[in-house]
């Protein structure tokens, strides 16, 4: 499942990979907290993320993630704070995020690192089970910080 730069992906945590990163309820709410949860087939909308480049190119592309429910970007106000999608300006750094190649066992997964700080998505306590808080920790080399992006037209 690769990351091809902009487009519409569902994200898989790597080490839960029958899971996938949810805006919990499909709410519209702004401040919505993301959660993993189990993959639907097909997914639901508040599974599904648009990526969409907000500045730069190549490595040093900035993006944006963009709940396809509710229109909310991907949020991280602090380290060890949950994931929220939040109505936002699109050049608030906490909305922003780089996303660099990674490697698992064979895999190509990727991380997913804040632009507002050393931080990245974290499946808070490597969970396995539906739920579990996606949060913004520091840089690490976790599993847990790895995922998938399954594209979806």
């Amino acid at each position: 499942m690769p990351f091809n730069g902009p487009g519409i992906y569902e994200i898989v945590p790597y080490q839960a990979p029958r899971l996938n990163l949810n805006s919990i309820n499909g709410s519209l709410t702004s401040g919505e907290v993301i959660r993993t949860w189990t993959r639907g087939s097909p997914p639901s909308d508040n599974a599904v993320w648009q990526v969409a480049i907000a500045k730069g190119s190549g490595d040093d592309a900035e993006y944006l993630i963009i709940n396809n429910r509710s229109g909310y970007y991907l949020t991280a106000a602090g380290e060890g704070t949950n994931v929220l999608s939040q109505q936002t300006s699109p050049s608030n750094p906490s909305a922003r995020w780089k996303i660099h190649k990674a490697f698992r066992n064979g895999y190509d997964v990727w991380t997913i690192n804040s632009v507002a700080g050393p931080l990245q998505l974290n499946v808070e306590g490597s969970g396995l089970t539906s739920g579990t808080n996606v949060i913004a920790w520091r840089i690490e080399n976790g599993d847990n910080t790895t995922y998938y992006f399954d594209p979806r037209s």
